[in-house]
């Protein structure tokens, strides 16, 4: 029987594997039959690994009988406006009339609100949420009282009781790989098992890829697949907006990292006030590439005013960071005052720059609202979860997670807090990691094949004598770097 080890195995699509490329993948998945297929795994069976996508096909196909429409709720974040652009262009190129909704953080309360809902979801239409859901109790009974069926796509951290839903498509019902899925992906997963023509379009893996990397999540199992058939596309086949995202991403086609695209796109985009988020949704769907143009124009001048005030933001948050939490590893402020959609932001820049995970508190509409981010082993959403008790609302996922309390001080919050970070059995502080043990430093693109590096799966190390080097990925250029940060 032949090996992984062998020749022709060292083909894995586009990608090219070098003999130190492989020792990386060996010393990456140590317990895996097959490093290869672990890294880049085959196409999915998403009927079969996912959950209740029959559920979804049978509510679909009595909707088409009946009448009535898809009311599609999402996320008002990268995720699950993709999402939302993912489900809007299936659905309604398969015959149904969609509605979509995205309540604004800055100003809704977080979750599947009735008072949003009421006057758009009428009885027997059908609620299907993305990025969002799966800790809706109130809102699933009122949609459900009100004579509507209701199917839930989500990826987020289950948080007991469960809604009623008629159906649950989330991977964390299942486990690894699935769980590493963004809600953008989640929700193409069902649909694409239930409408094969759409299966890898253009269009839908370049919003797939857009949300997979702004979300923060694994670039592990599926979502690697998916963003390998996103560096196949043609750019030629897309228009407007999508064309101009396709075109501004980094190094599609040779090697790139998350943090290039989050600064190259996610970033330009932006959240809250003069962001583009609002727009993203019908920036994807215009079809005016000189239009377009000229809009991302706007965003990256927009883009550059938002990081100077968050520059500002972030200095008082340095200065504001909790003694007796960094003591464990974490970051903890508290501050006044964010700018609109800028807590999550301020979160990961902190996350990035400090090397730990970072919770930021600041009072909003008479409560307390935190954003949250992890590093090294840290489940953020697991964590915040943990604390239920405590919070009106909380959830999110492994990275990246929030949570709202009412009725609690500052000082109560932050002692229960500290108290629990004591109790949470991980290492929130990541120890570098090699891959190789080297006598000199080989040539740094020999590497390049095993982009992209993002989550979970960072760029190369290696270790000569006593000294570690990183591998360092410009748009135009790779290089080793000493160093003792993790690298993500």
């Amino acid at each position: 029987m032949r090996s992984w080890k062998d020749a022709p195995a060292l083909q894995r699509g586009r990608c090219k594997l070098t003999h130190l490329a492989c020792k990386v993948l060996e010393n990456r998945f140590p317990d895996s039959s097959n490093p290869i297929e672990e890294w880049l795994p085959s196409a999915p069976d998403w009927s079969r690994e996912l959950p209740d996508i029959d559920i979804l096909q049978r509510e679909l196909k009595a909707l088409r009988k009946r009448g009535g429409k898809v009311v599609l709720y999402g996320h008002d974040d990268m995720d699950g406006i993709t999402g939302i652009y993912i489900g809007q262009r299936i659905l309604e190129g398969s015959g149904f009339r969609v509605v979509p909704l995205m309540p604004r953080r800055a100003t809704d309360e977080y979750g599947l609100l009735p008072e949003r809902m009421d006057g758009v979801l009428l009885p027997g239409d059908l609620l299907l949420t993305v990025d969002y859901g799966c800790s809706a109790v109130r809102g699933v009974e009122w949609a459900i009282d009100l004579g509507a069926r209701v199917v839930i796509t989500d990826h987020h951290t289950l948080v007991h009781p469960l809604p009623p839903s008629h159906g649950m498509i989330n991977p964390q019902r299942v486990g690894p790989p699935a769980t590493y899925l963004a809600g953008c992906s989640v929700l193409y997963a069902a649909l694409v098992s239930i409408f094969p023509r759409w299966n890898n379009q253009p269009e839908l893996l370049t919003a797939i890829a857009l949300g997979t990397v702004s979300d923060r999540v694994p670039f592990l199992g599926w979502n690697r697949y998916l963003l390998e058939e996103f560096r196949k596309i043609d750019i030629g086949e897309l228009s407007g907006g999508l064309a101009v995202l396709a075109e501004t991403w980094p190094a599609r086609e040779r090697a790139w990292t998350g943090s290039m695209v989050r600064h190259a796109l996610t970033s330009v985009v932006g959240k809250g006030e003069d962001s583009g988020i609002d727009i993203l949704l019908d920036f994807m769907n215009d079809d005016n590439y000189k239009l377009c143009r000229r809009t991302w124009k706007r965003l990256k001048k927009n883009s550059r005013r938002r990081a100077h005030l968050l520059s500002e933001v972030f200095s008082r948050a340095i200065r504001r960071r909790d003694d007796q939490a960094s003591a464990y590893g974490m970051n903890l402020v508290y501050l006044d005052y964010i700018p609109d959609g800028m807590g999550g932001t301020l979160a990961s820049k902190m996350t990035r720059i400090t090397s730990r995970g970072t919770i930021i508190v600041s009072p909003r509409n008479g409560k307390l609202v935190g954003e949250a981010r992890s590093h090294g082993d840290w489940d953020m959403a697991g964590f915040l979860v943990s604390m239920g008790d405590v919070f009106t609302s909380a959830g999110g996922h492994r990275m990246a997670a929030g949570f709202s309390c009412e009725g609690t001080s500052w000082r109560e919050l932050r002692e229960l807090l500290l108290s629990k970070m004591v109790e949470y059995p991980v290492d929130p502080v990541p120890m570098p990691h090699i891959d190789l043990v080297v006598d000199e430093l080989p040539d740094p693109a020999e590497f390049l094949c095993l982009a992209p590096f993002g989550g979970k799966f960072l760029p190369p190390a290696v270790k000569k004598g006593t000294m570690r080097y990183l591998m360092n990925i410009g748009e135009n250029s790779v290089s080793w770097f000493i160093t003792e940060e993790s690298g993500d």
